[in-house]
């Protein structure tokens, strides 16, 4: 029904997916920067994050690197948020490097153990909002 998939051959519909990706680790800081040249910058999928919203939000955080980078600064997310904690997985060097998606694994744990489901997250979550806020209000 397609012109030019007359001859086409399918192995699987729907599963024949692949997500390109470098190993961050190795490659790339926290700012998703390569390691040896800090002028050339990764984000999306690329970079190793994982997921529609992930790879917007890096896009964001080289941007905004970028910006401080030409102002003379240098930010670096912090880690108990979670684009921090993101980035922090991507810039770490593993054996078996694969992409990460947001998720509450990756934030720093709590220092008392929550049980609650619901109300450890909301715990981190407010930690996360309190400290993009003191972030935001130093470097912005």
């Amino acid at each position: 029904m397609i012109p030019g998939l007359q001859n086409a051959t399918f192995e699987r519909y729907g599963v024949m997916h692949r997500n390109s990706y470098i190993n961050g680790g190795k490659l790339l800081d926290k700012n998703f920067a390569l390691k040896n040249n800090n002028d050339i910058y990764f984000a999306g999928q690329i970079s190793g994050v994982e997921g529609y919203v992930e790879s917007a939000a890096s896009g964001l955080m080289v941007a905004l690197s970028i910006i401080a980078k030409f102002k003379g600064n240098d930010i670096t997310f912090p880690e108990d948020t979670m684009l921090g904690s993101l980035a922090k997985y991507i810039s770490t060097e593993n054996d078996n490097f694969q992409p990460m998606n947001a998720n509450f694994g990756i934030l720093k744990p709590l220092d008392k153990k929550i049980r609650d489901k619901k109300e450890k997250y909301g715990k981190l979550a407010e930690i996360s909002l309190e400290s993009i806020e003191r972030f935001k209000a130093q470097n912005f």
